[in-house]
């Protein structure tokens, strides 16, 4: 029988122990490591989208008063006292022929920036984010919200493009005055009340404008509340 002397046994014993332990050591900085570096990435993924935020609520900023204002005087078109203290309103607001056909013909876009968050997407960094909840809110904000906006700025868009042949066959005076330097921008203001008055077609399609600009500006509003409560949820994160 063969005798194995106990030095040789403590001897590999031990060497055992320091290897697995070494395996164990270096699996376990390893791992640190890997956790160290995705919470550095965690960090980056939710400033970059609080950076965006900051971007988005600049933008929403503007379209909000810009819509704002194209109800406000399109609420005076459709409702005038009388055609002076009209023009003189609508005055207050705007000297520009221009920007009052703009939003009477033309839609405004809805693009928020949202070139962080799609990169973001793409890349597959948003399972660096452990919060469901900041990744729940990401949805609604950009992909339901969004869509709700985007929705009714197309339906704006495709009553405007339908609309325009007709108040050019019908109301040209009013197209041709836009830049006729003869015309004065009260005159101009004084020409549109007329028409919409004299003209049910025109005006009741001006009052689908108005409905539109108000579901925008609504749509907008939960849009904007919506990328508070993202805004909340990464500062929680953050801290």
């Amino acid at each position: 029988m063969i005798k194995i002397d106990k030095k040789y046994i403590i001897k590999y014993s031990f060497e055992f122990v320091v290897i697995v332990l070494g395996i164990s050591v270096s699996f376990w900085l390893n791992e640190l490591s890997i956790d160290n570096q995705n919470e550095v990435e965690r960090v980056k993924v939710l400033n970059s989208l609080k950076m965006e935020i900051q971007e988005i609520r600049n933008y929403t900023d503007e379209r909000e008063k810009t819509w704002q204002t194209d109800l406000n005087l399109l609420n005076l078109l459709l409702d005038p006292k009388d055609l002076n203290s009209t023009s003189d309103s609508i005055l207050k607001i705007t000297t520009s022929k221009s920007r009052i056909e703009t939003f009477l013909v033309i839609y405004r876009v809805f693009e928020p920036p949202m070139n962080r968050y799609y990169s973001i997407i793409n890349s597959g960094d948003l399972k660096f984010v452990k919060s469901n909840k900041i990744k729940e809110v990401l949805s609604r904000l950009h992909n339901t919200s969004f869509s709700y906006v985007e929705t009714t700025v197309e339906y704006e868009k495709q009553l405007k493009q339908s609309f325009l042949p007709f108040i050019a066959e019908n109301h040209p005076s009013i197209i041709i005055a836009r830049d006729d330097q003869n015309v004065s921008m009260k005159e101009y203001v004084q020409k549109l009340v007329k028409a919409i008055e004299r003209d049910i077609k025109l005006k009741a399609n001006f009052s689908m404008v108005k409905r539109y600009l108000e579901y925008k500006l609504n749509f907008l509003r939960i849009y904007v509340v919506i990328m508070e409560d993202l805004e909340a949820e990464i500062n929680k994160e953050l801290k």
